[in-house]
């Protein structure tokens, strides 16, 4: 199969016909197009071409959408002319199938573990859902090489009760049961001089930060481009963090923006959230906010007043081993549609951003962190804020001021707990390579890349306090 996927690769390039195999296997498939799809299993002849024309693919599109890892050959041109060309819509490799029907994306993790389509192809992965578009980036970054030092900003430190209130839309009529709210963004202008003074903390304790990471909500648009604008590629090249507009009389928005410093001054990635949170009794009760979002009489849940825009999952490729996407909030719980895509690409890294209680093993991002873990082997960094945190803590007496979980393959997820005198966590990431195997028993030569945690370190700077334990 490797032999022919180079052969098919080298037809690509020279524009010439396909290898002979390719030919036969599709031969066979064609003679057989009306055959009902419940016939494949009994008919060896073609379960053997199918399975030849997918292993050959695989082979031959080695390295597609990977920074330094395919050849500089006529197919990787095309293939990145591809995916670069509806970016902002969708990316897809392939040339004559519309993406109504079907994309086809590049892959980083294939599962080791159970018999799906998704453990047949280490570079190739297939999408037939239209409800979410997936965006693949290539955004080449020299400043991370073998580690990658994360500077985490659980930020709101505090968070006041009455950050949650009640709201309304002209464009409703709801019924009693429900309402909507609105949270109050507490990032301000003043709060990026202290960012610069953390950025300059973290790189005494590990050297240099490769990405800032805010949790959700965590600022507004214009705040971000503020922020990136005061920071340059020599002090981070990568800044993520949740955001919040409240535009008059129209619902907000929640989403991430995602800045880059390649190429230099390009505008943020902005990925909307794809799930309203739903606010219920035992919810308001465990943050103490049932003065503001009341659920007496009728009234028994309040929705989160955002707009639902066209569903998106956005995949970085930074280098030729590290590809990493971010989701927010519910989108990381909710099986449907964006974790089955994020399964099938299967990023190096996805980082979930929450405003969420404790993140604690026993709760529902820790689940649903090692699903991800487990299956394509992701490694998993759910961030919270720490304000949230102690909303929740003051409700129960105490407890640890847990603000991410950090969840590798084969290894237990790991409380990112923050000290009360600290602002911020660094995260030290180490490179591994490791070689993965499809289910029909072939290897990917080692080049597959994890990220192992390797320390986790406080950062603080003088005279800014932060919130004492809850006694």
């Amino acid at each position: 199969m490797r032999r022919v996927g180079k052969l098919w690769r080298r037809a690509c390039n020279e524009k010439r016909t396909w290898p002979a195999p390719v030919k036969r296997w599709w031969n066979t498939v064609l003679t057989r197009k009306s055959q009902a799809t419940a016939e494949v299993l009994n008919d060896n002849t073609l379960y053997a071409a199918l399975l030849g024309i997918v292993a050959a693919a695989d082979y031959a599109c080695a390295g597609f959408g990977f920074i330094s890892l395919a050849p500089s050959d006529e197919a990787t041109s095309r293939a990145d002319l591809n995916l670069a060309a509806m970016s902002e819509h969708y990316s897809t490799l392939c040339e004559e199938v519309h993406a109504s029907r079907v994309m086809v994306l590049p892959k980083a993790h294939n599962p080791l573990s159970g018999m799906t389509l998704r453990s047949l192809t280490h570079n190739l992965a297939l999408w037939d859902k239209t409800e979410v578009y997936p965006t693949w980036h290539t955004l080449p970054m020299d400043q991370i090489d073998d580690e990658c030092n994360l500077l985490l900003l659980p930020w709101p430190l505090r968070v006041e009760p009455n950050a949650f209130a009640p709201t309304s839309n002209r464009r409703l009529d709801l019924p009693s049961r429900v309402g909507m709210f609105k949270y109050k963004i507490q990032f301000a202008r003043s709060d990026i001089a202290q960012v610069h003074e953390l950025l300059e903390a973290a790189k005494g304790i590990v050297g240099s930060v490769e990405a800032i990471i805010f949790p959700e909500l965590s600022m507004t648009s214009e705040c971000l481009d503020e922020l990136r604008e005061s920071l340059n590629v020599s002090d981070v090249p990568i800044l993520i963090a949740g955001l919040g507009d409240d535009p008059r009389g129209r619902f907000g928005s929640n989403k991430v923006g995602v800045a880059v410093d390649y190429p230099t001054n390009s505008p943020p990635f902005y990925q909307d959230k794809h799930h309203r949170w739903r606010l219920d009794e035992r919810q308001i009760s465990n943050y103490g906010i049932g003065q503001w979002l009341p659920t007496s009489g009728e009234r028994v849940a309040w929705w989160e007043a955002i707009e639902i825009e066209q569903r998106r999952c956005r995949f970085f490729n930074v280098n030729e081993w590290l590809t990493f996407s971010v989701l927010i909030c519910e989108d990381l719980a909710r099986q449907d549609p964006v974790s089955e895509m994020v399964r099938s690409v299967g990023p190096s890294l996805v980082i979930a951003l929450l405003l969420d209680g404790p993140q604690i093993p026993n709760r529902w991002s820790a689940q649903y962190a090692t699903v991800l873990a487990d299956d394509p082997r992701s490694s998993v960094l759910t961030l919270t804020s720490a304000g949230m945190v102690d909303l929740a803590r003051s409700q129960y007496g105490g407890g640890k001021r847990s603000v991410g979980l950090w969840k590798e393959a084969s290894g237990r997820a790991k409380e990112l707990i923050l000290e009360p005198q600290a602002q911020g966590l660094v995260l030290k990431l180490v490179k591994k390579m490791e070689t993965e195997w499809t289910a029909d028993g072939r290897d990917d030569g080692g080049k597959t890349g994890y990220l192992r945690l390797s320390g986790i370190y406080q950062v603080e700077i003088g005279g800014v306090p932060s919130v004492p334990p809850v006694s």
